[in-house]
């Protein structure tokens, strides 16, 4: 539990000093913009889905990508799994276009104990990554997407990668 906290605190560290480079209005816009980002029906069969967007800075100098998914009721994802687990921890999927670079790690929703260690989301998680923008082509796409498996309390299914392509 002890390193579990220790990564907690160190995340929250280098989250700190990345924002400090993310204009004001650019933050109080991912915030609306998450709120605001609808995503597709889930249903038991497919309890999972994605959505993501584009928000842009008033100068237009940074952007944020939103993801947020949609996970159906009784189901979960995988935030943290120790290695002595069988189950797969999600991970955030980024392909970014030359002049678009990245600031810091992916900040994410709280996740929840789930017990032995192992961390979960429910519900309608939010990942936000902050970005500096450059010189790039305009008819260019950023993908971002969500790696996971999902499991209820009887049966786990296979992992799979859901992805949307933005237009910049």
């Amino acid at each position: 539990m002890k390193n579990i906290l220790f990564k907690t605190l160190a995340l929250f560290f280098v989250i700190q000093l990345g924002n400090a480079q993310i204009p004001n209005d650019l933050k109080s816009k991912a915030i609306q913009a998450s709120k605001a980002l609808q995503t597709p029906e889930t249903t038991p069969a497919d309890p999972v889905s994605i959505n993501s967007k584009i928000v842009w800075s008033n100068d237009k100098s940074h952007l944020a990508i939103i993801l947020k998914a949609s996970i159906e009721e009784q189901w979960h994802i995988y935030a943290y799994v120790p290695q002595n687990q069988p189950y797969i921890a999600s991970r955030l999927e980024l392909e970014l276009p030359e002049g678009i670079t990245a600031i810091g790690d992916w900040e994410k929703s709280i996740s929840e104990p789930y017990g032995d260690d192992i961390f979960v989301y429910h519900g309608n998680p939010v990942f936000v990554q902050y970005c500096s923008v450059g010189s790039y082509n305009k008819s260019t796409t950023i993908t971002s997407g969500l790696f996971y498996q999902t499991c209820d309390l009887r049966v786990c299914l296979p992992p799979q990668t859901k992805t949307k392509s933005l237009t910049l």
